[in-house]
Protein backbone atom coordinates (compact mmCIF):
# COMPACT_ATOMS: atom_id res chain seq x y z
CA UNK A 1 0.00 0.00 0.00
CA UNK A 2 1.14 3.79 -0.51
CA UNK A 3 0.39 6.42 1.97
CA UNK A 4 0.23 10.06 1.11
CA UNK A 5 0.84 12.82 3.31
CA UNK A 6 -0.36 16.32 2.38
CA UNK A 7 -0.13 19.35 5.31
CA UNK A 8 -2.85 21.60 4.81
CA UNK A 9 -2.18 24.88 2.78
CA UNK A 10 -1.55 28.64 4.41
CA UNK A 11 -4.20 29.42 7.04
CA UNK A 12 -5.04 32.63 8.30
CA UNK A 13 -2.86 31.57 11.63
CA UNK A 14 -0.07 31.36 9.94
CA UNK A 15 -0.15 34.77 8.16
CA UNK A 16 -0.57 36.10 11.43
CA UNK A 17 2.15 33.85 13.03
CA UNK A 18 0.03 32.79 15.57
CA UNK A 19 0.91 29.66 18.06
CA UNK A 20 -3.00 27.53 17.25
CA UNK A 21 -3.18 23.63 17.68
CA UNK A 22 -6.72 23.57 17.88
CA UNK A 23 -7.83 27.01 16.43
CA UNK A 24 -9.70 26.38 13.27
CA UNK A 25 -8.61 28.75 11.02
CA UNK A 26 -9.84 29.11 7.48
CA UNK A 27 -7.17 28.61 4.61
CA UNK A 28 -5.80 32.28 2.63
CA UNK A 29 -6.46 32.34 -0.88
CA UNK A 30 -2.71 31.47 -1.22
CA UNK A 31 -4.03 28.20 0.88
CA UNK A 32 -6.77 27.22 -1.39
CA UNK A 33 -4.66 27.38 -4.36
CA UNK A 34 -1.67 25.29 -2.52
CA UNK A 35 -4.86 22.65 -1.63
CA UNK A 36 -5.95 22.47 -5.45
CA UNK A 37 -1.93 22.52 -6.80
CA UNK A 38 -1.24 19.51 -4.53
CA UNK A 39 -4.56 17.53 -6.13
CA UNK A 40 -2.67 18.34 -9.40
CA UNK A 41 0.18 16.57 -8.43
CA UNK A 42 -1.72 14.05 -7.10
CA UNK A 43 -3.32 13.33 -10.32
CA UNK A 44 -1.65 10.51 -11.32
CA UNK A 45 -1.47 8.82 -8.37
CA UNK A 46 -3.57 6.24 -7.27
CA UNK A 47 -5.86 7.13 -4.30
CA UNK A 48 -8.40 4.76 -2.60
CA UNK A 49 -9.47 6.81 0.49
CA UNK A 50 -8.34 9.80 2.30
CA UNK A 51 -8.17 10.68 5.81
CA UNK A 52 -8.49 13.91 7.28
CA UNK A 53 -7.95 15.93 10.40
CA UNK A 54 -11.30 17.66 10.83
CA UNK A 55 -9.99 21.18 11.46
CA UNK A 56 -11.15 23.29 8.20
CA UNK A 57 -7.76 24.03 7.26
CA UNK A 58 -7.32 20.31 6.76
CA UNK A 59 -10.59 18.97 5.70
CA UNK A 60 -10.93 21.80 3.24
CA UNK A 61 -7.53 21.35 1.84
CA UNK A 62 -8.29 17.28 1.29
CA UNK A 63 -12.18 18.87 -0.48
CA UNK A 64 -10.28 21.12 -2.63
CA UNK A 65 -7.17 18.35 -3.49
CA UNK A 66 -9.39 16.15 -4.07
CA UNK A 67 -12.84 17.90 -5.55
CA UNK A 68 -12.77 16.04 -9.41
CA UNK A 69 -11.83 12.22 -7.80
CA UNK A 70 -14.11 9.78 -6.52
CA UNK A 71 -12.28 9.56 -2.72
CA UNK A 72 -14.22 9.50 0.56
CA UNK A 73 -12.79 12.00 2.66
CA UNK A 74 -12.64 10.90 6.30
CA UNK A 75 -12.54 13.06 9.10
CA UNK A 76 -10.23 11.55 12.18
CA UNK A 77 -9.50 13.68 15.98
CA UNK A 78 -6.55 11.69 15.87
CA UNK A 79 -5.12 13.56 13.05
CA UNK A 80 -5.51 16.65 14.69
CA UNK A 81 -2.81 19.16 15.47
CA UNK A 82 -1.15 19.45 19.13
CA UNK A 83 -4.00 21.11 21.64
CA UNK A 84 -1.71 24.68 22.80
CA UNK A 85 -3.92 24.59 25.52
CA UNK A 86 -3.00 28.14 27.78
CA UNK A 87 -0.92 28.76 24.07
CA UNK A 88 -3.69 28.39 22.04
CA UNK A 89 -4.23 31.95 19.90
CA UNK A 90 -1.29 33.33 21.10
CA UNK A 91 1.21 35.70 18.72
CA UNK A 92 4.52 33.39 18.77
CA UNK A 93 6.40 36.84 18.44
CA UNK A 94 5.00 38.32 22.02
CA UNK A 95 5.49 34.57 23.20
CA UNK A 96 8.78 34.73 22.54
CA UNK A 97 9.05 37.94 24.17
CA UNK A 98 7.97 37.29 26.83
CA UNK A 99 8.66 33.87 27.81
CA UNK A 100 12.47 32.96 25.72
CA UNK A 101 14.01 30.16 27.40
CA UNK A 102 10.20 28.32 27.06
CA UNK A 103 9.65 28.92 23.58
CA UNK A 104 13.19 28.28 22.19
CA UNK A 105 13.26 24.60 24.57
CA UNK A 106 9.94 24.27 22.49
CA UNK A 107 11.53 25.06 19.21
CA UNK A 108 14.48 22.95 20.06
CA UNK A 109 12.18 19.89 21.21
CA UNK A 110 8.94 20.13 21.22
CA UNK A 111 8.66 16.41 22.12
CA UNK A 112 9.81 17.85 25.70
CA UNK A 113 7.96 20.78 26.12
CA UNK A 114 3.87 20.71 27.46
CA UNK A 115 1.96 23.54 26.44
CA UNK A 116 0.22 24.61 29.90
CA UNK A 117 -2.97 22.94 29.69
CA UNK A 118 -2.38 21.44 26.36
CA UNK A 119 -1.24 18.23 25.34
CA UNK A 120 1.85 16.41 25.54
CA UNK A 121 3.66 15.12 22.66
CA UNK A 122 3.14 11.33 23.86
CA UNK A 123 -0.48 12.04 23.43
CA UNK A 124 -0.14 13.05 20.29
CA UNK A 125 1.44 10.20 19.33
CA UNK A 126 -0.41 7.53 20.69
CA UNK A 127 -3.61 9.14 18.98
CA UNK A 128 -2.17 9.05 15.58
CA UNK A 129 -0.79 5.76 16.21
CA UNK A 130 -4.48 4.24 16.36
CA UNK A 131 -4.98 6.24 13.30
CA UNK A 132 -2.11 4.81 11.46
CA UNK A 133 -2.71 1.58 12.66
CA UNK A 134 -5.74 1.19 11.46
CA UNK A 135 -5.09 2.66 8.02
CA UNK A 136 -2.39 0.26 7.61
CA UNK A 137 -5.09 -2.72 8.87
CA UNK A 138 -7.01 -1.43 5.79
CA UNK A 139 -4.64 -1.94 3.20
CA UNK A 140 -5.36 1.10 1.04
CA UNK A 141 -3.54 3.29 -0.92
CA UNK A 142 -4.50 6.00 1.53
CA UNK A 143 -4.02 10.66 1.51
CA UNK A 144 -3.52 11.64 5.04
CA UNK A 145 -4.42 15.17 5.25
CA UNK A 146 -3.16 16.83 8.22
CA UNK A 147 -1.00 19.24 10.55
CA UNK A 148 2.80 19.16 10.53
CA UNK A 149 3.09 17.70 13.74
CA UNK A 150 0.79 14.41 13.24
CA UNK A 151 2.41 14.01 9.70
CA UNK A 152 5.92 14.63 11.38
CA UNK A 153 4.66 11.55 14.35
CA UNK A 154 3.49 9.66 11.34
CA UNK A 155 6.87 9.67 9.63
CA UNK A 156 8.73 9.18 12.88
CA UNK A 157 6.53 6.09 13.73
CA UNK A 158 6.84 4.25 10.41
CA UNK A 159 10.64 5.03 9.88
CA UNK A 160 10.88 3.85 12.98
CA UNK A 161 13.04 7.19 14.30
CA UNK A 162 13.36 8.78 17.93
CA UNK A 163 11.11 10.73 18.70
CA UNK A 164 13.25 13.68 18.37
CA UNK A 165 13.18 12.86 15.26
CA UNK A 166 9.79 14.84 14.39
CA UNK A 167 11.50 18.11 15.05
CA UNK A 168 13.82 17.82 11.78
CA UNK A 169 10.99 17.32 9.41
CA UNK A 170 9.41 19.86 7.87
CA UNK A 171 6.09 19.51 5.72
CA UNK A 172 5.63 22.38 3.20
CA UNK A 173 2.29 23.72 2.37
CA UNK A 174 1.52 22.49 -1.49
CA UNK A 175 3.72 19.88 -1.71
CA UNK A 176 3.20 15.91 -0.52
CA UNK A 177 5.09 12.83 0.32
CA UNK A 178 4.30 9.15 -0.04
CA UNK A 179 5.82 6.24 2.24
CA UNK A 180 5.23 2.34 0.26
CA UNK A 181 4.15 -0.46 3.00
CA UNK A 182 4.62 -3.75 1.83
CA UNK A 183 4.30 -6.37 4.38
CA UNK A 184 6.07 -4.52 7.05
CA UNK A 185 8.86 -2.91 5.15
CA UNK A 186 7.98 0.72 4.54
CA UNK A 187 9.63 2.95 2.17
CA UNK A 188 10.17 6.59 2.13
CA UNK A 189 9.47 7.08 -1.57
CA UNK A 190 8.70 11.55 -1.70
CA UNK A 191 9.41 14.01 0.59
CA UNK A 192 7.92 17.38 -0.19
CA UNK A 193 7.07 16.63 -4.01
Amino acid sequence: MKLYLVRHGESVCNVRRMLYGRTDCALTELGCQQAREVGDKLRSEHIERCVSSPLIRASETARLALWDRDVPIELSDGLMEQDMGEWENQPFDDMLQSDPELMNAMLRDWTQVVPPGGESYFELRDRVGAVLSDVIERGEDTLLVAHNGPLSTVMRLLLEMPDAGVNRLWFEQGSWSCLDIDNGVVRLRYFNK
